[in-house]
C-alpha cells in the first residue's frame, strides 16, 4: 500500500529521558556480574579472532 505523502513528518528532537538506575547493593552486584560476563565474552572473542 502506498504511503500517505500529503503529511510531512518532522523528526522529533526531544531529549531522551535519562534512566534512573537502582543503586542498591543488590543491583550493584548484578551490574558487577554482568560486567564480568561481558569482559569474559570479550576475552573469548579476542582469543578466537587471533
Amino acid at each position: 500500500m502506498q504511503k500517505d505523502y500529503s503529511i510531512f513528518q518532522i523528526p522529533s528532537f526531544a531529549k531522551a529521558e535519562a534512566y534512573d538506575f537502582d543503586t542498591s547493593d543488590k543491583s550493584l552486584g548484578i551490574f558487577e556480574e554482568l560486567n564480568q560476563i561481558s569482559e569474559e565474552i570479550e576475552r573469548c572473542r579476542l582469543k578466537n579472532c587471533s
